[in-house]
């Protein structure tokens, strides 16, 4: 597309040169000559495009082959983590919401909490031993650690709204003896302590460029 905008152009210029050199076909050739050596330099000087990649040797391939299995089973176990993430999550504000619509008390609140915080505690400790393999290569086990710094931080940032919040409503401490009121104190915890949300998508989706076959980069990519 570019090279018939480029003759386009070429054209145009070559008229209006014409005009300005007074019909004068002496210099008229010769300012054609000049742009067609201009060109020429131009082209050869342009780059042509990216250089086919050598294709991968035996070796190669089973190697990535190998780092596509190691990422595939690490990348299961993280799944997991994240799905017992959000299962902690939504029964929190599960809880939070049925004392707030007065379908449990005070009590029965503080018991769940209680029992969620250690189930969170747990996964928090299990994610934070997690390490990324060391069979990856260096790009993709860097990338692979900052997924595990991210979701830990996220973890306990999460474990922490929980057990504050299980704080908050222990019978014997709450200031408040209305049940909206003791509902209203608890939403400010939430509302204070929840974590930001989790982003790892970019991270994952490095890996997973990375690891890919030259065949499968482009089958990937857009078409152009």
């Amino acid at each position: 597309m570019l090279i018939y905008i480029l003759a386009a152009c070429a054209v145009i210029l070559l008229i209006a040169l014409y005009r300005l050199t007074g019909h004068s076909r002496k210099a008229f050739y010769g300012l054609c000559a000049g742009l067609a050596l201009a060109g020429s330099i131009a082209y050869w000087a342009w780059p042509q495009g990216e250089q086919a990649a050598e294709p991968l040797t035996l070796a190669q391939q089973n190697e990535l082959a190998r780092q596509q299995q190691v990422f595939a089973l690490w990348y299961k176990d993280y799944q997991k983590d994240l799905t017992e993430l959000d299962h902690n999550w939504q029964w929190y504000h599960h809880i939070l919401e049925s004392f707030k619509e007065g379908n449990i008390s005070l009590q029965t609140v503080h018991i769940r909490l209680t029992q969620l915080e250690q189930d969170s505690a747990q996964l928090t400790a299990r994610i934070q031993a997690h390490a990324a393999p060391l069979e990856l290569s260096e790009y993709c086990y860097d990338l692979a650690s900052t997924v595990i710094t991210k979701t830990s931080a996220y973890a306990a940032a999460q474990h922490k709204a929980i057990a504050l919040t299980r704080a908050a409503a222990d019978p014997a401490r709450m200031p408040a003896e209305d049940p909206a009121e003791q509902s209203r104190l608890l939403q400010d915890v939430m509302l204070r302590e929840s974590p930001v949300a989790l982003f790892t998508a970019e991270e994952i989706t490095a890996i997973r460029e990375q690891l890919a076959l030259p065949r499968e980069k482009r089958e990937a990519s857009p078409q152009e």
